[in-house]
């Protein structure tokens, strides 16, 4: 007859399976822009929210037109669909100094953007 796992066993197994499930960050959603035709994307993937990537996209087609990657210290850019990844910055916008950061990146993204 199978041996069962005991509870202590199953209840670890349930703490790493949450744990992983937490690491990987939070579900996408949109930041504020003010140009019709197009969406700012914005998703976190760890290190207490350091860690993240917004998205500049056409709404209709879903063309890439923007990316900042935050790799929880610096900051890189992409224009384009095509465009290669480029340091942008030493630290990433952030909280700080009076500015929320969804502002912070919407002002990062028009000047990646030259707008």
């Amino acid at each position: 007859m199978p041996r069962m796992p005991s509870f202590a066993a199953m209840l670890f197994m349930a703490m790493l399976a949450s744990g992983a499930q937490a690491a990987g960050g939070t579900g996408s959603y949109t930041l504020p822009w003010n140009t019709p035709g197009e969406v700012l994307e914005y998703r976190s993937c760890g290190c207490g929210d350091s860690c993240w990537v917004a998205e500049l996209r056409n709404a209709r087609t879903k063309a890439l037109k923007g990316r900042l990657r935050c790799d929880c210290e610096r900051l890189h850019a992409t224009v384009g669909p095509k465009g290669k990844e480029r340091a942008q910055a030493a630290s990433c916008p952030a909280v700080g100094d009076g500015v929320e950061k969804p502002r912070a990146i919407r002002e990062a993204m028009e000047r990646l953007l030259h707008r």
